[in-house]
């Protein structure tokens, strides 16, 4: 079953989190203690207004766990969802935070798609992926896009299969990333 998460879920999606997106985690939880990490991600799940809100986020249940999360938002609203969490980050680390702009625009994001490793292979991944693109088209938004670690092969080839398109390259966390497209259909 996918379903929509609650802050209820947050103990176990704030390690789904962290598996996905490693020094981005650390950057935006203000440390490399990966207990604090893990804490301050759940944190913000349980928070309202963030990228890493319940709200922006589906999850995969199986056996009545959770195996997978995909976190999706407007790209017109990242800017805004990124907020809350500099705030939070000032007040942890006493310092402004530079959080990289992932997205913007007119365009469903997905932020991050992570299964546990126990349940890969089970098209777990596949099924979230296609439940975030299927909210963004309900939407009316002109595209599906995501970041693609430059790094990572296997990925770049999964989303190119699927039909996204690298349109230009950014910096997050200081690693190099494909911002990627995939256009809904019937819209420009």
């Amino acid at each position: 079953m996918i379903r929509r998460a609650t802050a209820k879920d947050a103990d176990h999606i704030a390690p789904l989190i962290e598996q996905a997106i490693h020094e981005i985690a650390e950057t935006l939880t203000g440390t490399q203690e990966k207990e604090l990490i893990l804490q301050r991600l759940a944190l913000f799940v349980t928070q309202t207004g963030n990228r890493l809100s319940h709200e922006n986020i589906l999850v995969k249940e199986l056996d009545g766990r959770v195996v997978g999360i995909v976190i999706a938002y407007a790209g017109v609203d990242a800017a805004q969802l990124d907020e809350p969490i500099k705030r939070q980050l000032l007040a942890w680390t006493g310092r402004a935070a530079q959080i990289d702009q992932e997205t913007e625009g007119n365009v469903f994001y997905l932020d991050t798609l992570s299964v546990d490793s126990a349940y890969g292979g089970r098209g777990v991944g596949s099924e979230l992926l296609q439940a975030a693109a299927d909210e963004g088209e309900k939407r009316g938004l002109r595209a599906f896009t995501l970041n693609a670690d430059q790094t990572n092969a296997g990925a770049q080839r999964l989303y190119r299969r699927l039909g996204f398109v690298p349109v230009k390259t950014i910096e997050i966390s200081g690693g190099q990333f494909d911002y990627m497209e995939r256009p809904y259909a019937n819209r420009k």
